[in-house]
């Protein structure tokens, strides 16, 4: 007698669960629609030899026909993400986007609404994508004010690259250096990092002038002039920070002084004033001072 096998009863196997696949239309109109549109689209941007125009006009209804097909599956512009928009108008931006809810999210173009986008004064950069089936996404990097500047009479928000971001509504940005001078807003962002750096000069400050497109005059709140040098401005104003401090120079009878020289301090007072000496502008520079009449030691460059 044959020997039995033992069998042991086999669990069923569990079923997998079927992914939920995307709408049967929509599948066809992926599989077909959108390499008909995106080869049209291609071809249309291509060059032809032929000049009649026929050519252009079957392959621009060719895309819009597919264009139509994955629109009727489900591609249309139904959201618009928009992150990064603080102070650039609404309105502006939306109107440079171009993207109309319902439209064939396939016939939204988004390097062209990013050129118009980045003619926006506020944006200096802007992604745009098409993420299917249905959303726009837009990022917008700002542009941030560095200073106000005054030129011909006229006031600008800048920013740090010197671009004009706008002339309205200045009021909005009181605490914001101001800059004078023709060629002021491309040079700003150095001098006024330099300031930043030495609050205690920083805070006397009412306005950086350009000087013959070379360096700058410091404009204080006690009308005092401060003549930089050409180079080595970041030295001069830690030197200029260290006289406020330690010598209280602001406090004195003074009218202007002259950094230009990097071995030599020149002070003018008012007519009539006490001179200062050497240990009053600092013990390692050599100082002198004129009354208010006194010529300057050089020519204002």
């Amino acid at each position: 007698m044959p020997a039995l096998k033992s069998t042991r009863a086999r669990k069923p196997a569990p079923k997998r669960r079927r992914r939920k696949g995307l709408p049967k239309s929509l599948r066809t109109a992926l599989r077909w629609g959108l390499p008909a549109a995106l080869f049209a689209t291609a071809a249309v941007g291509g060059t032809w030899i032929y000049t009649s125009g026929r050519v252009e006009a079957s392959i621009a209804a060719a895309r819009d026909g597919a264009i139509g097909l994955t629109a009727r599956a489900g591609l249309r512009v139904q959201n618009v993400l928009v992150l990064g928009r603080n102070r650039a108008d609404r309105d502006e931006v939306t109107r440079a986007l171009g993207a109309v809810r319902g439209q064939p999210i396939l016939a939204f173009d988004p390097h062209a609404a990013k050129t118009r986008l980045e003619k926006i004064n506020w944006v200096r950069a802007a992604e745009v994508e098409r993420r299917l089936p249905d959303t726009i996404y837009l990022r917008l990097v700002e542009r941030e004010p560095l200073a106000l500047w005054q030129h011909d009479g006229k006031l600008a928000l800048i920013d740090r690259e010197g671009v004009v971001i706008t002339r309205e509504h200045l009021g909005r940005f009181p605490g914001l250096p101001m800059i004078v001078g023709a060629n002021a807003a491309e040079h700003a962002e150095k001098i006024i990092d330099i300031l930043r750096a030495r609050p205690a000069v920083a805070e006397t400050v009412s306005a950086i002038v350009r000087v013959a497109g070379r360096r700058w005059d410091l404009r204080l709140k006690n009308d005092v002039t401060v003549q930089l040098p050409e180079d080595g401005a970041a030295r001069a104003v830690a030197r200029l920070a260290g006289l406020i401090a330690r010598d209280g120079i602001l406090t004195r009878d003074v009218i202007a002084i002259d950094m230009r020289l990097p071995d030599r301090l020149v002070v003018r007072t008012r007519h009539g004033s006490r001179p200062l000496s050497g240990a009053d502008a600092g013990r390692n520079s050599k100082t002198r001072a004129a009354g208010g009449g006194a010529r300057r030691p050089a020519r204002d460059t």
